[in-house]
């Protein structure tokens, strides 16, 4: 385990930490007992949508104490209910120097980025975000704020002062969608012959570090998701080609596996529902399924087809 220093030091000298071994997903029961015999804490920097929710109550059930840090305004409140009374510090967006004492108070070693921060709260002046020198100082050092160095940058802040940085991909294996059809109704003809196009428009997209989502139909890509989001790029697709679209959302190339891998859940199939979209195809081993019944179920009352597919096949 990392020696700590008092809380005290976190906003002043940065301690140096080695780098953490990359979590590996047969690793995942290994990280369960060494909790079990005192090991490290798992702790959550939760943002908003239902993600950090499902995780807690699966880590729960699975017999992992776990602590989180929540964010004023943007959490889902639900996640206090999750968490036992006293494992939970709620903070203003931007506040890092009192983010990392707060997980010190908690006890935590081992750091699980979930749920969404929209990037728009950087350009609207929000009162939700509230920035200390810190995170001042972090952004002023990217030039690039693109998905993956803004949150590559956060994660080298989180390593730099001791926390070890935990894979979703290990942690969250068992919400990662698998190859082949998830809901009752397959894809027809054309829904792959969209996602044969959107899968080489996703890998572009990615490749600029735009997002993780497009909307194709009829070969033709409606939408492409950028700052506002999947639910919203869906929406917008809707508007512009009506009711019949295929949705593709895959992870970047090269993504980091220990955050920001694709999500879907039960708000994606409304939001397809409302804009009459009729396939989801995932990235499977690479996409996470919040309530993964939940979908299937609201995707089988709508005839959405969705299915998880392999990114290594060739997409013809």
């Amino acid at each position: 385990m990392v020696e700590r220093s008092h809380p005290s030091d976190r906003s002043g000298t940065q301690r140096s930490a080695s780098p953490p071994t990359p979590s590996q997903p047969g690793r995942r029961a290994d990280s369960r007992a060494e909790f079990a015999v005192g090991g490290s804490r798992l702790g959550l920097i939760a943002g908003a949508g239902h993600l950090p929710v499902e995780v807690v109550r699966r880590l729960r059930g699975e017999g992992c104490e776990l602590a989180a840090i929540a964010f004023e305004g943007l959490t889902d409140a639900a996640l206090d209910a999750a968490l036992p009374e006293g494992k939970l510090r709620r903070l203003r967006l931007g506040r890092l120097a009192a983010m990392a004492e707060a997980m010190d108070e908690l006890g935590i070693d081992r750091v699980l980025l979930l749920g969404k921060v929209s990037k728009t709260l950087l350009f609207d002046g929000s009162e939700l975000v509230e920035p200390d020198e810190e995170a001042i100082a972090l952004l002023a050092r990217l030039a690039d704020r693109a998905d993956e160095p803004l949150m590559g940058a956060i994660a080298e802040w989180l390593v730099e002062r001791g926390f070890e940085l935990a894979s979703q991909e290990a942690e969250l294996a068992s919400m990662l969608a698998t190859r082949g059809p998830l809901s009752k109704r397959v894809p027809q003809l054309s829904e792959l012959a969209d996602l044969a196009v959107g899968r080489a428009a996703v890998a572009g997209l990615g490749r600029a570090g735009v997002g993780q989502c497009v909307v194709v139909k009829q070969g033709c890509v409606l939408a492409l998701e950028a700052i506002e989001g999947t639910d919203a790029a869906i929406r917008r697709a809707g508007e512009l080609g009506g009711a019949g679209a295929t949705v593709v959302k895959a992870a970047r190339p090269g993504q980091d596996r220990r955050f920001d891998l694709p999500a879907v859940g039960p708000d994606t199939i409304e939001a397809m529902r409302r804009a009459g979209a009729s396939a989801l195809a995932i990235e499977a081993g690479s996409s996470l399924i919040i309530d993964a019944a939940a979908v299937g179920a609201a995707a089988d009352r709508a005839e959405i087809a969705v299915w998880g597919f392999d990114a290594s096949e060739d997409a013809s």
